[in-house]
């Protein structure tokens, strides 16, 4: 069984669930991120929201064929309303797909002793992928919650969790997680 012990430091890190990114595919994923978040301030735990920003011109809108989202300074570069970051939040903004990649987010968590990732957020197959292979590269204990991470088309996102699989990365429920948070407060 998973324990999740008081003296290994964890963090929550939600993977670009901006006003552009969010779409339908979305939908059932925003409670689960939301309890995961409540449950991490509850505990005085880190809250890591690791953000596309964007510009006008970004390489990656055509290598990609993506239209123009998450451009910097704008509304829809902004994290959903439902989960909006608080005080005392940590905001990554990334250019790439990886929340690691030319930001400063391995530093701030070593500073901050954290041992153990919680990621969640969108699109399994993309951003959430990238930042969860570079966490356990780095050294990092990753827990994905499954009903916590989306995609535009589940077969991507099957796909994506089967990789997960194959490299032994943890993936649980919200509930399965919150379940052995519960149970090691005991």
């Amino acid at each position: 069984m998973m324990s999740l012990r008081e003296d290994v430091r964890e963090a929550v890190i939600i993977v670009d669930m901006q006003k552009d990114n969010v779409g339908r595919f979305c939908g059932e994923i925003i409670p689960n991120i939301k309890l995961l978040i409540d449950d991490a301030r509850r505990r005085g735990r880190p809250v890591i929201y690791a953000c596309d920003s964007r510009f006008r011109d970004d390489p990656l809108f055509r290598k990609l064929e993506f239209p123009e989202h998450a451009i910097r300074g704008t509304k829809g570069a902004e994290v959903i309303d439902e989960i909006k970051p608080q005080q005392g939040d940590i905001l990554v903004e990334k250019r790439m797909l990886s929340a690691f990649f030319g930001t400063d987010l391995d530093y701030t968590l070593r500073h901050k002793n954290i041992k153990s990732l919680i990621i969640a957020g969108i699109r399994t197959e993309a951003c959430l992928l990238k930042t969860v292979l570079d966490a356990f590269e780095l050294g990092y204990d990753v827990t994905v919650p499954s009903d916590a991470c989306s995609s535009p088309s589940q077969q991507n996102h099957e796909a994506t969790l089967k990789i997960l699989d194959v490299l032994k990365i943890r993936k649980v429920t919200t509930e399965q997680l919150l379940a052995v948070v519960e149970a090691d407060q005991k």
